[in-house]
């Protein structure tokens, strides 16, 4: 399996590009909770139940919101 080209434009939007046309997609939503104050556990995989790995008891992972002015 190879890597995934990654990259992102001048607007701040993210792009993968595609294996088969060799265009560039959008990625929508990526970066979408980055200003969001709900605190994000570190390492959290999505491909598992979301539910049962957040009442793990694992404080020090917990990602501070960030605060913009």
């Amino acid at each position: 399996m190879t890597k995934a080209q990654i990259k992102q434009e001048a607007t701040g939007k993210w792009a993968v590009r595609d294996s088969r046309s060799g265009r560039f997609v959008e990625v929508r939503g990526a970066d979408s909770l980055k200003a969001s104050q709900l605190p994000l556990k570190k390492g959290l995989d999505l491909t598992k139940p979301i539910a049962e790995q957040a009442l793990k008891d694992d404080s020090h992972k917990v990602r501070k919101p960030t605060v913009k002015n």
